[in-house]
């Protein structure tokens, strides 16, 4: 298949990865071909990670080094699926893609117990409502502040966001 075929099914399977479908693809143009002739198969992963912290920096700082156990289970997962886009969610947001930088380079590009390291040279983020204030006591208790009264409930603004690396 072509690198702007693929893109292209890559890039329509990462908007239907977001609202949780799994899906496999085949391009019409390719239709008629027999199927081992071209492999048009998409996998798609989601994951909750639970890569969250409690207060913003705190992910940067565990993965900025490669010895960080649950960052190093959740790699293996990943790798040992091998799926060509992956919506990782409970990752903290962090400005210009550094966590994801990190956990792709430390952790996912790293063979993690006997699993062959992948390469994800694309990722997404963008920043969530989580932990914004929405400067209201949306939960009634008389107190404007907190996570409970957050437009998304977080204890700092993107906390619990989320990652799509991709391979293609």
């Amino acid at each position: 298949m072509n690198d702007l075929t693929r893109r292209h099914l890559v890039t329509g399977a990462l908007g239907a990865a977001t609202t949780g479908t799994m899906i496999a693809m085949t391009s019409p143009a390719y239709a008629a071909s027999p199927p081992s002739a071209v492999d048009l198969t998409v996998r798609i992963a989601t994951f909750n990670a639970s890569l969250n912290r409690n207060a913003a920096g705190d992910l940067v700082r565990d993965l900025s080094t490669p010895g960080n156990v649950q960052a190093k289970v959740i790699a293996e997962i990943i790798q040992r699926t091998d799926p060509d886009i992956t919506l990782i969610n409970e990752f903290d947001y962090v400005e210009n893609g550094l966590a994801a930088t990190l956990f792709r380079d430390n952790y996912l590009r790293v063979a993690q117990n006997g699993a062959p390291p992948i390469d994800f040279p694309y990722f997404f983020t963008a920043p969530s409502n989580t932990g914004t204030p929405s400067g209201f006591d949306l939960n009634n208790d008389g107190v404007v502040g907190g996570g409970d009264d957050d437009f998304g409930f977080g204890l700092f603004p993107g906390q619990y966001g989320m990652v799509t690396p991709r391979q293609a």
